[in-house]
């Protein structure tokens, strides 16, 4: 007979065995565990992060661009957006998340209307990303501060956002303990982890949940009043303004004139702005100008004069691109643009007092890790904030500090003091030069890159087999293939971008700040060589770099990709960045391919602009002259800031050169074509020009 209480017991006991077996299993059913199990469980429990299936969830995995805004999207219940980057997939599931955080301004892509979603993302760029949602999410940005030892290291930019993280407790470092000593590093270089960006994220949300706004304590208990209607300004009165809260607030006197008001300004340093109804008429030096025409709605581009009568034009930018604030009185305002110092209307320029000006938010140079020269834009219009990479940062430049070029070429510290000079030289070297690369390398490079970045698109692209239509280019109409490869890019986005797709448009040809439909009449063409022939002939070999070409303004300044004073630039683009950027595809274009054609020539000149220079058949004065270069204002600096300012007139590359007398004759690559039997060179004399010499 069994004991009734021996079944209980034994029951008992097999129920508790089977329990803890079956706990056992289940805390085993996954692989989430260590340091960050905490908030990556919280994670999965909140939807955010998503398993691999089977339990596997894969916390030390690293995490790309597109996973992260997933689970930014996910997280802050990001509205529902579209968009058009050309290396998205609209049948990628990841495509509404990444849409979703680009248009809440949390995650950006690049300049080529790219977003790079299959890139591992670094912990660097969660860092940004975090800072980005502290914004969208409308918490104060502070900081607080660790002694990280790689703080050196990272650029101001991302230290600052680890800063920001920190001081909500999102971010914490890797510890490293020597002799009882424990120090701190960031690592931003290192790929952020599954397990990283859960903890990351379950932090930001812990610290928006329990975010409480500051609120401004009333000594005046009783209930707000609707502020009275104040008055239209009188547009024709000028007032002065100081800096209270971080914001210009006028004073109440007014004043009949500007003479008025600025003797007043002059007598009291405290005064940081003249007014004229509402607009800023003149801050102080050190201030920034930017573009920002109210009076034109089609095409606002800030225009560039060489006299403050505004008769003469020297170039123009896009609204919201950034200038140097030099002087200003009541009719208009000095600045300068690249090289050239002119004039622009108060009409179609705004400006921001130095006091005013955050270093983190205007156009400055840093050096990244790897050695390159980074260039970090603000569009002071949208505040929206871009970077690209200029080439290999100079000597006289190191990591950690941010440096500050009106035109890329003289670079200053932060405080203003000139360092150092900097000539990319692809930006300079002459489009009538040849590269070293076949028709078959260049085709092989597109499809290899096109694999790579766009495998999703890549016979997509008009750029494919395009290779040996641009060296054909460059032997009969001798405009370099790689010019023209690289323009291509960076209009077209790898040829994928609409109006490359829909036009057979890779150059942005007939596409202005007005623009409004994908393919306007003129700016279509039946094929990409056709739309590739157009820019050769119709553009660069009359317009632009056609030394001989009359037109009003004058569109040939140079035949290189150049700045705002010198080159393609000046006339062709109202971004005065655009001669850096599509200089900064060729020299990846040229590294990627082998490096065959950077410093392939040993010295570039530019012209004096004073004087009318002669380029001739022969080194001789007695020689034919092939065509002249005018001489025209480049409106060019000689102050003090920065010092020693070249004066970039035409840039010509030298080929060869030989000493006459007390001269040195330079032996450079002609820039005026009319058909294959034109001279492809012609001769310089030295005391015409300024020579830059490369490696």
């Amino acid at each position: 007979m069994i004991h009734i209480r021996k079944v209980i017991l034994l029951v008992v006991m097999f129920t508790l065995a089977f329990t803890m077996l079956l706990t056992t299993n289940t805390a085993r059913a996954d692989d989430i565990s260590g340091t960050l199990e905490l908030e990556m469980r919280e994670a999965v429990e909140r939807g955010i992060l998503l398993g691999y299936g089977d339990g596997k969830f894969g916390q030390e995995d690293d995490v790309t661009r597109g996973q992260f805004a997933a689970f930014m999207e996910r997280a802050l219940n990001l509205p529902a957006s579209n968009g058009s980057f050309v290396d998205v997939r609209k049948d990628s599931k990841l495509a509404p998340s990444i849409y979703a955080v680009a248009n809440a301004g949390i995650m950006i892509g690049g300049s080529d209307n790219t977003f790079n979603p299959d890139a591992l993302i670094t912990r660097g760029q969660v860092a940004l990303t975090i800072k980005n949602a502290l914004n969208y999410s409308e918490m104060v940005i502070d900081s607080s501060r660790l002694d990280f030892t790689d703080a050196n290291s990272m650029s101001s930019v991302t230290l600052s956002a680890v800063y920001n993280a920190i001081h909500y407790n999102i971010i914490s470092g890797y510890p490293k303990v020597v002799n009882g000593v424990t120090t701190l590093s960031y690592k931003p270089e290192l790929n952020a982890t599954r397990a990283q960006a859960a903890a990351f994220i379950i932090r930001l949300l812990n610290a928006k949940e329990s975010y409480v706004p500051p609120v401004e304590e009333s000594q005046d208990p009783t209930p707000p009043v609707t502020p009275p209607v104040e008055p239209p300004v009188d547009e024709t009165l000028y007032q002065l303004a100081v800096i209270t809260n971080n914001e210009l607030v006028k004073t109440e006197t007014t004043y009949k004139t500007f003479d008025e008001a600025l003797t007043v300004y002059n007598a009291n340093l405290s005064y940081e702005a003249i007014y004229r109804g509402k607009e800023i008429m003149k801050v102080k030096p050190g201030s920034i100008a930017f573009g920002d025409n109210t009076v034109s709605s089609s095409a606002p581009n800030t225009i560039i004069y060489f006299d403050s009568k505004f008769t003469q034009q020297a170039t123009f930018i896009e609204r919201g691109r950034e200038m140097r604030y030099i002087d200003s009185n009541a009719d208009y305002i000095k600045v300068q643009v690249a090289a050239t110092m002119g004039y622009v209307k108060h009409s179609e320029t705004n400006l921001k007092p130095k006091k005013l000006v955050v270093s983190t938010n205007r156009d400055y140079y840093v050096v990244s890790q790897w050695g390159t020269l980074i260039h970090h834009l603000t569009n002071h219009y949208t505040n929206k904030n871009v970077s690209y990479p200029v080439g290999p940062a100079p000597s006289f430049m190191q990591q950690g500090p941010q440096y500050l070029s009106y035109d890329g070429i003289h670079f200053m510290d932060a405080n203003g003091r000139g360092i150092g000079n900097n000539f990319p030289y692809f930006q300079y070297v002459s489009a009538r030069t040849t590269t070293d690369y076949t028709a078959e390398e260049i085709d092989a490079y597109i499809v290899k890159i096109l694999n790579e970045k766009y495998p999703a698109r890549a016979s997509e692209s008009k750029l494919i087999g395009m290779g040996k239509h641009f060296k054909k280019l460059e032997q009969e109409k001798r405009v370099n293939a790689l010019f023209i490869l690289s323009l291509a890019i960076h209009e077209s986005a790898f040829g994928l971008s609409d109006r490359a797709l829909q036009c057979n448009n890779l150059f942005g040809l007939h596409i202005y700040d007005s623009t409004t439909k994908t393919c306007p009449k003129d700016g279509t063409f039946s094929s990409p060589e056709i739309g590739a022939n157009t820019l050769v002939d119709n553009y660069w070999n009359s317009r632009y770099i056609n030394p001989e070409f009359m037109g009003v303004p004058a569109r040939n300044l140079g035949a290189a990709f150049g700045n705002k004073t010198t080159g393609f630039n000046v006339n062709y683009a109202s971004d005065p960045t655009w001669g850096s950027k599509a200089a900064a595809h060729m020299l990846q274009l040229d590294k990627d391919l082998g490096k065959k054609d950077l410093n392939k020539f040993k010295k570039i000149l530019f012209t004096k602009y004073e004087v009318e220079t002669r380029v001739r058949k022969e080194p001789s004065t007695s020689s034919e002259v092939l065509y002249s270069y005018r001489p025209r204002n480049v409106g060019v600096y000689k102050d003090s800031v920065p010092p020693n300012g070249y004066p970039l007139g035409y840039p010509l590359t030298v080929v060869d050169s030989i000493v006459d007398g007390e001269y040195t004759w330079y032996k450079v690559y002609s820039d005026k074509f009319v058909d294959q039997t034109s001279p492809v060179y012609g001769w310089i004399r030295s005391d015409v020009v300024i020579g830059i010499d490369y490696p």
